[in-house]
């Protein structure tokens, strides 16, 4: 994904402009990226549930403490 697609997408989802621009240009692989606070607020929890996805805590815990 290129600089300005990846900027683009952050505004869109919310992000201020200076953090958008400073994901977007990182040299950073994605793994460490995903903890910066850019896109820590563009893919929030409520998010990714709102998009199906489930926390692997909340699996691990319904799966070991099934009644």
């Amino acid at each position: 994904m290129d600089v300005s697609t990846k900027v683009k997408s952050l505004l869109n989802r919310g992000v201020r402009i200076q953090s958008a621009v400073a994901c977007g240009i990182t040299s950073k692989g994605t793994w460490r990226s995903s903890k910066t606070p850019g896109i820590q607020q563009a893919l929030s929890n409520a998010y990714l549930r709102s998009q199906g996805l489930v926390e692997l805590r909340d699996g691990w815990i319904r799966l070991h403490h099934f009644k």
